[in-house]
């Protein structure tokens, strides 16, 4: 899913997003690889939950409820593939997938989502070793002959050599006692160059923004962030040519998500006036930082 408005007003405000968010994996069950334990659809009554701009997202008991695309079904053919080879960091698809509404319907995660605090260095290391195993795990993947993705900017960047998460932002990681543990929100999951998917995570979970955003969300210094980038890249075991490419396809997929902002808001030559140009302006700025920081962040990642 593309980085917006919505998500930056909410990343750049100081509270926090409260427990949880949707779409996971209940804690208190037991795990083994290859089973979804099922979740009941109780007759509790259904709270909204946070971060589904685009659809409407429910909790009812140990479920979650949203509504369903034309993606959702290879979506659920991505998740019950992980869960068969053992990846535990993901939703469970509950049932066929859908309610009689025809909703998805996934498995509840419990924990939080600490944005916009930042990252300590030990969960930013373990949320790159998240990521190496989702990708170990969806390597083996075999899409429907009939898959529909979701629309997403940055399958355009590079060549898509994996299925991936693609929007494994702050708001999405779930945690427990500081350190991340499962990604929700797949709406956007599909094919996806990998280092693209890399940078995306890696831009936005070091917080690589420049200093409005990162004085509202007390972020530590430039130093201490660029650190970030290479510890996420220690806990993926990223090999050292792509460390070297990491940081040029970090500056680029920033400023695609930034003209691509521009682009969803309907921005033109016209416009005359732009209600929402916040999302539009923090990631230019975001680039400009990177740009004049670029040295540092080549250093960070030899």
């Amino acid at each position: 899913m593309r980085v917006n408005i919505f998500r930056i007003l909410k990343y750049i405000s100081l509270q926090q997003l409260h427990l949880s968010r949707y779409a996971g994996l209940e804690s208190a069950w037991p795990k083994r690889a290859g089973h979804c334990y099922s979740a009941a659809m109780t007759e509790d009554a259904e709270i909204p939950l946070t971060g589904g701009e685009r659809t409407a997202v429910t909790r009812r008991g140990s479920v979650v409820l949203r509504e369903a695309g034309p993606w959702t079904r290879s979506v659920h053919a991505l998740l019950r593939h992980l869960r068969e080879v053992g990846f535990e960091g993901a939703p469970c698809v509950v049932g066929d997938g859908f309610d009689e509404h025809g909703r998805e319907v996934l498995t509840y995660i419990d924990g939080k989502v600490i944005n916009p605090t930042p990252w300590s260095d030990e969960a930013i290391w373990g949320l790159g070793d998240l990521i190496r195993r989702l990708h170990e795990a969806a390597a083996t993947f075999r899409p429907p002959p009939d898959a529909v993705w979701r629309g997403w900017f940055g399958r355009s960047i590079g060549k898509a050599d994996i299925i991936g998460h693609c929007d494994a932002a702050p708001w999405n990681v779930i945690s427990r006692h500081g350190n991340p543990v499962a990604l929700i929100d797949w709406e956007a999951a599909g094919p996806v160059d990998r280092l693209t998917e890399l940078a995306m995570i890696a831009w936005n979970n070091a917080q690589l923004y420049d200093d409005d955003v990162a004085e509202r969300n007390r972020l530590p210094d430039t130093e201490s962030r660029m650190r970030q980038v290479r510890l996420f890249a220690d806990g993926y075991c990223l090999a050292a040519p792509e460390r070297h490419r990491l940081g040029y396809r970090i500056i680029e997929f920033a400023a695609e998500s930034a003209a691509n902002e521009a682009i969803e808001q309907g921005i033109t030559p016209k416009t005359e006036h732009v209600p929402r140009v916040w999302g539009i302006a923090w990631q230019t700025r975001s680039v400009a930082w990177l740009l004049r920081n670029r040295s540092a962040l080549e250093r960070a990642l030899v």
